[in-house]
């Protein structure tokens, strides 16, 4: 089922919008894929949960690629309507320790938290190396903002592992007046954002493209398995916001991108 299906898919470019839409590529995946495969899958489309989530507390754009839908969101969220096989524990979890919207919008933070903190723990192979990805760059992408504006990154990062590698790496450049400084395996990106100078919609570019670049070596790497295919999801979701951007909102973007994920 995975030739059929990596052997379905359009060719994938960074430079160009993607030739299939999320819905098709999706309707593909459960016709083709095994309940087993559809929960990995299922695992990343929880982050777009996450995200509507808070989206939803801040009267947001709805992101309709998650596993829940808008309805499901608002009566979990306003209406108290749990169903509770449907909602991962740490969901649930965060409903009950902030039981209302305000205390919700200000520690969304713990809930992104445990979002990487469960699903890394709880994941293996290609999924964890995805999954431990995506948080990686999202704190180190905090990092490097709180220190252009001066943020407090102990205060930013307050949800987190202190222990984590990663975690520890940004907290010990808090203070000072020197510019952030990315880990080695992150220069490319540094480099790319040193590039982009003040230009927001140029920094969320070479952010996005740092990412495409992550998934693309996948999907090359592991022709034809589950893994590619997976990496082509990511790929499309990303070229799917890359292009739905609009030239001059660039920096409200890759501010909301640190602003939702960890300020509480």
């Amino acid at each position: 089922m995975h030739f059929f299906i990596y052997s379905s898919l359009p060719a994938i470019d960074f430079t160009c919008k993607p030739d299939i839409s999320n819905d098709d590529f999706m309707s593909l995946l459960n016709l083709n894929l095994s309940k087993r495969q559809m929960k990995k899958v299922n695992t990343l489309k929880l982050w777009i949960d996450i995200y509507n989530v808070h989206a939803s507390l801040l009267s947001d754009s709805f992101d309709d690629r998650g596993n829940f839908s808008k309805s499901f969101l608002y009566k979990l969220l306003f209406e108290k309507e749990i169903i509770v096989e449907k909602v991962p524990d740490y969901i649930l979890e965060f409903l009950y320790k902030y039981d209302n919207e305000e205390d919700r919008k200000k520690n969304i933070g713990w809930l992104i938290s445990q979002y990487f903190k469960n699903e890394i723990k709880n994941s293996s192979g290609f999924l964890k190396e995805f999954l431990t990805f995506e948080y990686r760059w999202r704190v180190l992408i905090a990092g490097y903002r709180c220190k252009k504006i001066g943020r407090d990154l102990i205060r930013e990062l307050q949800f987190e592992n202190m222990d984590d590698p990663i975690v520890e790496y940004v907290l010990a450049q808090s203070g000072g007046a020197s510019s952030f400084v990315f880990p080695f395996e992150y220069k490319n990106l540094e480099i790319s954002l040193i590039d982009a100078g003040p230009n927001p919609s140029k920094q969320y570019e070479a952010l996005a493209k740092f990412r495409f670049d992550f998934y693309l070596k996948y999907i090359l790497n592991y022709q034809f398995t589950f893994c590619a295919v997976t990496a082509f999801m990511m790929n499309l979701w990303i070229l799917e916001e890359h292009y739905a951007l609009k030239q001059d909102v660039g920096e409200e973007e890759l501010y909301n991108l640190v602003e939702k994920d960890y300020v509480s």
